[in-house]
């Protein structure tokens, strides 16, 4: 999780995990018409594909709800994105707006209760 910060026009993003794979930056992108945005930059640190989901939260505005999180800073899993070196992202968010990204391996995809494997298709008939 990290917190998109006006003040000095750059996120704080504490450091990742060593196990983890994906890392995320954002910074205020002053090429946007409109009034601030974020670019959201997540890039793959390991050698395979990756699938993730994120979503923003603030517990003092509201954000896009397309992006929103679940109660308590869940993502929900519901827009999902394979990653395999570098994906970005443009969105208004107001100040104190924090990200959540959940990451799995290739062979899962994100739910709301975390990572599992992907539904299987039922043959038809």
């Amino acid at each position: 999780m990290w917190l998109a910060q006006t003040a000095r026009a750059e996120a704080y993003s504490p450091a990742p995990a060593e196990s983890a794979c994906l890392s995320a930056n954002a910074h205020e992108d002053t090429t946007s018409d409109g009034g601030p945005a974020y670019r959201i930059v997540i890039r793959n640190r390991c050698g395979a594909p990756r699938s993730f989901s994120w979503c923003a939260e603030n517990a003092h505005a509201r954000v896009p709800a397309e992006i929103g999180c679940a109660s308590g800073g869940r993502v929900s899993g519901e827009q999902r994105y394979v990653i395999v070196h570098r994906k970005e992202f443009l969105w208004r968010l107001p100040p104190g707006t924090r990200i959540h990204l959940q990451d799995c391996p290739e062979q899962e995809v994100p739910t709301s209760l975390g990572c599992a494997p992907p539904p299987t298709a039922s043959p038809r008939r």
